[in-house]
This record gives structure tokens, sequence and C-alpha cells, in this order.
């Protein structure tokens, strides 16, 4: 062997170990990147929202008030800065509510769901779940939340003595700085 074949040969090598080098700190700074999002995204990485409500009120009225409340914020009509319109009842039976609301800027569509089940005869809990129909969602101010939260209030059910909420900000986009801003 030559001593050019020994220099060609070492040359390679260290151009191998080089880009293996920098592929590795890549993929490293990538995950890094990653983790960082994630971390401050401190929540879902689509835009959406998940509660809980307990109440001491039965299911089939919780599902009458919610249903009405739906059906008189159909209209089309928005006042002001109002989100408390444009909801629209897809579907209804003794366990489920499924409706849409649309944003009345943006015309953004999100699906809700309430799930309703009776631990007791005269209590009722109740998963409510907003997902924006938008892929592209990721932060909504809190709209997913506002979706559910308005209807529980319009309807008067989060009125009641024993309404308790139960979310977070990893179960809900933006939930805390949107819920600071509410009345209690």
């Amino acid at each position: 062997m030559s001593s050019g074949e020994a220099f060609s040969h070492s040359s390679c090598s260290s151009n191998r170990t080089r880009t293996m080098v920098v592929c590795v700190s890549v993929l490293a700074a990538l995950a890094l990147g990653i983790g960082i999002l994630c971390a401050l995204a401190a929540g879902p990485l689509h835009a959406q929202c998940a509660v809980e409500w307990k109440l001491d009120i039965t299911c089939f009225d919780v599902s009458s008030l919610l249903v009405n409340q739906i059906k008189e914020w159909s209209t089309e009509t928005c006042h002001g800065k109002s989100q408390r319109c444009l909801y629209s009842l897809v579907s209804v039976n003794t366990e489920d509510i499924t409706a849409t609301h649309t944003t009345p800027v943006m015309r953004f569509v999100d699906d809700i769901t309430f799930n309703l089940s009776s631990p007791d005869p005269d209590t009722c809990d109740v998963q409510g779940r907003s997902i924006s129909r938008s892929w592209y969602a990721i932060l909504d101010s809190g709209t997913n939340y506002l979706n559910m939260y308005n209807l529980m209030r319009g309807s008067g059910l989060s009125s009641s003595p024993t309404f308790t909420e139960s979310t977070s900000d990893r179960l809900c986009t933006q939930f805390s700085s949107t819920r600071q801003t509410l009345p209690p």
C-alpha cells in the first residue's frame, strides 16, 4: 500500500466521522426543539378542549337545557364581539348531544359533543369536548372552552349550587388564560 492510499483511506474515514457527528447534532437539536415546543404549548397541539362537569340535576333536565340553549343561539345575528350565536344542533339522544359552533368573524367551525351519564338518578356527569375542524389550528384564545362554557352559563347550569367543573391546560387549549377573564 502506498502512502497516497493510506492518506485517502484516512481522509475518507475522517469525513464519515464528521458527517455522523453533524447528523447526530442535527437530530439532537431537532429533538430539543420539539421538546421545547411541547413544553411551551403546555396543552394539546391542536385547538381543542375537554371538560368534565358534575351537577345535582337529572341528565334529562341537563340535556333539555343545553339543547334549548343551542337552539336559542342558532341565530346568524351576533351582537358586538359575542360568540353567543352560530350554534347548530347536529343530533341528540339520551346520552349525547352533538353540535357545532362557527366563529362569527373568521367562520371557523368547531365540533362540540356533550356525553351525559347518571351515576345516581338525580345527578348528571357531563363530559364535554370541543375540537376545531381546522387542521392547522393550534392556539384558539380559549374558543373551544368558551363554546361549551357559554352554553353552560347561558342555560343556567353553571349557577347550580353543586356545579363543579374540571379541566386543565393539558386538556384544554389556553384554558387558564381564558378562565381568568371570565366571571366566577
